[in-house]
């Protein structure tokens, strides 16, 4: 008599990390920062530590239009600090480039506010400015990001531009070819776990 085929093995599933999120993201930017998400290993290392750096905080992903892009907008109603963290969106209208490095990019700039404190006052106590090594950290991860995202959707992410250059030339369009935004990944419109990869459903 035949032994039976033993079962096979648990498979223990890792779910990526995710930010403490609060509710009234902006849906086009919270579906471009899940697709990202699950395509970049760097923002992930980046992501795994923004919960543990300040337990009190909650985010939210909004759009912004600040040329000096390294802002955040920091609330504390409560017991738990509602910080707003702005994605700059003049690289991905004027200049046609994608925004899912910019959402890294602004959630690097978060850790960095959260475990170093390294910005400076602006006279508004819920407005941050970042230093310049901050700022030098955060486009050397989005360097990262843009290499991992192209190697993902290598069609449409394809001849992404140098973001620190057009930061340096204030998001004049014109500065990349073209001068359109590309398109947001396909879920992006409808950011559910169901249009993640099977690692995050």
């Amino acid at each position: 008599m035949p032994w039976p085929t033993p079962p096979p093995p648990t498979q223990v599933v890792q779910l990526t990390p995710d930010l403490p999120l609060l509710p009234g993201s902006d849906p086009m930017i919270l579906g471009a920062y899940q697709w990202a998400l699950a395509h970049s290993p760097s923002l992930q290392q980046v992501v795994s530590q923004l919960p543990g750096a300040d337990r009190k905080a909650r985010y939210r992903l909004v759009p912004g239009l600040d040329p000096d892009y390294g802002s955040l907008l920091v609330g504390a109603p409560g017991d738990i600090y509602e910080i707003d963290i702005r994605v700059t969106t003049l690289p991905w209208i004027r200049c046609g480039d994608a925004i899912e490095p910019w959402i890294a990019s602004a959630i690097y700039l978060a850790l960095e506010t959260a475990t170093n404190g390294r910005w400076r006052e602006t006279g508004d106590k819920q407005k941050l400015r970042f230093t310049h090594e901050t700022r030098q950290g955060a486009f050397a991860l989005q360097a990262k990001v843009r290499t991992e995202l192209m190697a993902a959707d290598p069609e449409r992410l394809k001849d992404l531009p140098d973001g620190e250059l057009l930061f340096r030339y204030g998001f004049q369009p014109g500065v990349y070819p073209p001068s359109h935004s590309r398109r947001m990944p396909e879920f992006s419109r409808t950011p559910t776990r169901r249009g993640l990869p099977k690692g995050m459903r």
